[in-house]
């Protein structure tokens, strides 16, 4: 009875957070952003504090997480009863939670590390929900060695920032890289800074060589993984969109962005299709949206990043939290996909490459990013009209279909899209610069396309029901997720072995 009582009361705490939440964010809207200083020091020359910055980037994803926070808490009330560690999962999903929450209404570098450490620290805790199963502590422990990789990159991009502008707030750091820099020392600080801060985004949010723990955590109860998918996994995108304008002064960093993040969405996408379990479907599919959404940035489409996160959230929540209903509908209805005939990839591909290429010659390639992006949504588009089960539409009809959709979505999106942009406005720098088709960044978006536009000639092979011997290894390639888990899980076992609980039992005896 004492323990269902501190269930209910850490539930309202949620709530009472979304509430929180929701107040900010009005309070955004009507008055303007606002800084929150609860305490400060000043230990020599860098000043420290914890400070809450309250605009419109951190107000819109403060609500994001302190609702899925309260939605999962709520759902996980009646599915963890009966789990002996039920009390556990609560307590380390409001430090989470509240981790979370600090870390996007930080108002400095320092006090967004240490609630990016919290938070990890946090979600170390959960994916150890059930402690005697070596799957899961395998999992935590790859997590907890590409976290410190990551922390260590964004620690060393801190200490550069500072010694090249002086100061560790996002305010002024915004406000010092809008005008002209010191001098050429401080563009080569900041140049490497930037790339540091990739490094470490890159690793939080599951970028390739860093993404293979991700789809290893499916022994975690639902809950954990929609709390994980949903939110902690966008911290990553999170950090750029913040320090955007940092990123758009290191070209190299915006050029790994690019070329990393669409190699990801491709790998990521490209290994979904070949599971057969929907946990690791879903695992999966989260890496290839991390991706995109890291190609964005890269592209410098910062509110198209933004957007993507929130979209993703709610919907990756969703589909954590309802798993058994889509196994039950998938078994009824029998749906599958189809690979798309010939002449529908050959021409997709050529529209999408016309897309990009039309990118460079509206206004001077100002727009490159827009067009980009809608290449890659017009690709996927083209992807997913077949299904195995059942009569194939006409070419012609399909076809027609195809393009209504792509307008209606098109449309739909250049409105949102718009909304944020101006929601937005100085917070993140638009996506507003002449790109030629032989520059770093033009050269980074065409081989960025190449990227997903193999992804999508592959895909088509690996969704056909039979194969030859090559198309078989391909397909085992994929399954196994490029073997870098089995790999990295051979490595841990050979330095720290994972006995399970009932094996050390035994030997007692």
């Amino acid at each position: 009875m004492r323990r269902h009582i501190a269930l209910r009361c850490i539930l309202v705490i949620l709530w009472l957070f979304f509430a929180a939440a929701l107040m900010a964010f009005f309070g955004n809207l009507f008055y303007g952003p606002e800084t929150i200083v609860v305490f400060a020091i000043s230990p020599g020359s860098l000043d420290l504090s914890l400070a809450l910055r309250l605009d419109s980037l951190s107000t819109l994803l403060l609500v994001m997480v302190t609702l899925l926070g309260a939605i999962i808490g709520r759902y996980s009330v009646r599915h963890l009863d009966g789990e002996a560690r039920q009390w556990y999962f609560f307590r380390y999903l409001l430090f989470t939670v509240a981790g979370v929450s600090l870390f996007v209404v930080s108002s400095n570098l320092p006090m967004l590390f240490v609630m990016w450490l919290c938070t990890s620290f946090g979600l170390h805790k959960l994916l150890l929900f059930f402690p005697d199963r070596p799957g899961a502590i395998y999992a935590a422990r790859k997590k907890l060695i590409v976290s410190r990789i990551g922390d260590l990159a964004l620690l060393s991009g801190m200490i550069l920032i500072f010694r090249a502008l002086g100061t560790l707030e996002f305010t002024e750091i915004s406000e010092a890289l809008r005008g002209p820099l010191p001098n050429a020392a401080s563009g080569d600080l900041l140049s490497l800074a930037g790339l540091l801060v990739v490094a470490g985004a890159m690793a939080k949010s599951v970028q390739f060589p860093f993404h293979f723990w991700l789809p290893e955590t499916m022994e975690t109860p639902s809950p954990v993984s929609a709390l994980m998918h949903a939110g902690i996994i966008n911290a990553g995108g999170f950090l750029i969109i913040r320090l955007s304008p940092l990123v758009d002064v290191a070209t190299f960093a915006q050029l790994t962005l690019t070329v990393v993040g669409a190699a990801t969405a491709a790998l990521g996408a490209l290994t979904m299709i070949t599971q057969n379990d929907i946990k690791k479907k879903l695992a999966y599919s989260t890496i290839s949206q991390m991706g995109l959404m890291m190609f964005a940035c890269g592209l410098g489409a910062y509110t198209m990043a933004l957007f993507h996160i929130f979209a993703h959230s709610f919907y990756k929540a969703h589909a954590f939290l309802s798993t058994g209903t889509l196994v039950r509908e998938s078994a009824r209805v029998g749906f599958k996909l189809a690979p798309p005939r010939g002449t529908v990839i050959v021409l997709a591909t050529l529209a999408g490459l016309c897309v990009v290429l039309a990118g460079f010659f509206y206004e001077s390639g100002v727009y490159l990013a827009v067009f980009s992006y809608s290449a890659v949504l017009l690709l996927g588009l083209f992807q997913n009209t077949s299904t195995r089960g059942g009569e194939r539409p006409p070419l012609r009809r399909a076809t027609v279909l195809m393009v209504l959709g792509l307008v209606v979505a098109l449309a739909a999106y250049v409105g949102v899209e718009s909304l944020m942009d101006l929601f937005l406005s100085g917070l993140v720098h638009p996506a507003m610069s002449a790109t030629d088709w032989n520059s770093p960044r033009g050269i980074a978006a065409l081989v960025a396309y190449g990227f997903f536009a193999s992804a999508f000639w592959v895909s088509a092979l690996l969704m056909k029901p039979a194969g030859g011997p090559l198309l078989s290894r391909l397909y085992t390639f994929f399954w196994s997720g490029g073997y870098m888990s089995a790999l990295t899980t051979r490595v841990l076992a050979s330095i720290s072995p994972v006995i399970r609980l009932q094996d050390s039992q035994k030997r007692s005896y």
